[in-house]
């Protein structure tokens, strides 16, 4: 006997932030005997995962001002490699002329007034925005030339002023960096309320208090189609998506979690 998921009831739905994809039920050939009814669904979630900060790097651009970066045709959109870092912080020496752009919206643990350093090698900008819409970020911190790694009281304009932040709201927080050549390096750090200031090789802001941003709804570009299996074998279902950088996977039979289907294929047993 044959079973095979029929592409009359394969239903996919997108939204912002979450995909589903479910298979209602199981059709058999003629003469089968009959089987039961299926449901499986699945879900991604772009916005669901572990803290930290996207890092967009963009490749072969020369010079070391910021400008050599925002002026690239590459750039915002098309970075050619995306991570999820842990921290407010770049790999140190990672390549040559290259910029990068880091953002998450950012948690306060408390309301008060923060100040915030930004380090580099070369050149960067940091910005904050009042709220979590970029649009309303403006730049509160900066180095001309270059610093060593966390080396944040080397320059005035690395050093913002206060800014008054509130818990229970998230602010869009941004840095921008351009590496010519040689050593190269870029984090951010911060002084919380009733904090003293940060030495030079005080930790970057943690990820703890950062949630990526950017990186947009989940996009399907394989989608599970109809598998056809003999009685008694598993079926193994499959999802590709433009990019993985923060994707969860979550898929359910019956309405109950499949202990073990985190991943992006899903081995259905009889």
């Amino acid at each position: 006997m044959v079973c095979t998921f029929p592409k009359e009831i394969l239903k996919v739905e997108q939204a912002r932030n979450l995909l589903k994809i479910a298979v209602m039920s199981l059709s058999k050939m003629p003469s089968a005997r009959a089987v039961a009814i299926l449901s499986i669904s699945f879900a991604v979630s772009a916005l669901a995962q572990t803290n930290g900060v996207l890092r967009e790097v963009y490749y072969n651009i020369s010079g070391n001002a910021v400008a050599n970066l925002t002026s690239a045709p590459k750039f915002p959109a098309s970075p050619d490699e995306e991570f999820i870092e842990s921290a407010f912080e770049a790999p140190s020496n990672f390549a040559d002329n290259y910029g990068q752009r880091m953002r998450a919206l950012l948690v306060p643990p408390v309301t008060g007034n923060y100040v915030f350093w930004i380090s580099s090698d070369d050149n960067s900008a940091l910005y904050l925005s009042t709220d979590e819409d970029p649009a309303h970020k403006s730049q509160i911190a900066s180095v001309a030339s270059w610093t060593n790694s966390r080396e944040w009281n080397n320059q005035a304009s690395q050093k913002s002023v206060a800014r008054t932040l509130t818990n229970g709201f998230r602010y869009y927080i941004e840095a921008l960096q351009k590496e010519g050549g040689g050593g190269d390096d870029l984090a951010v750090t911060w002084q919380m309320p009733g904090d003293l200031a940060p030495a030079n090789g005080a930790a970057p802001i943690p990820g703890t208090y950062l949630v990526p941003y950017g990186l947009g709804p989940p996009v399907i570009t394989v989608q599970p189609t109809n598998v056809a299996v003999v009685e008694g074998d598993s079926a193994t279902f499959t999802v590709r998506l433009a990019h993985y950088l923060g994707a969860t996977f979550h898929w359910q039979r019956n309405g109950a979690d499949i202990p073990g289907a985190t991943n992006s294929s899903c081995f259905i047993s009889p």
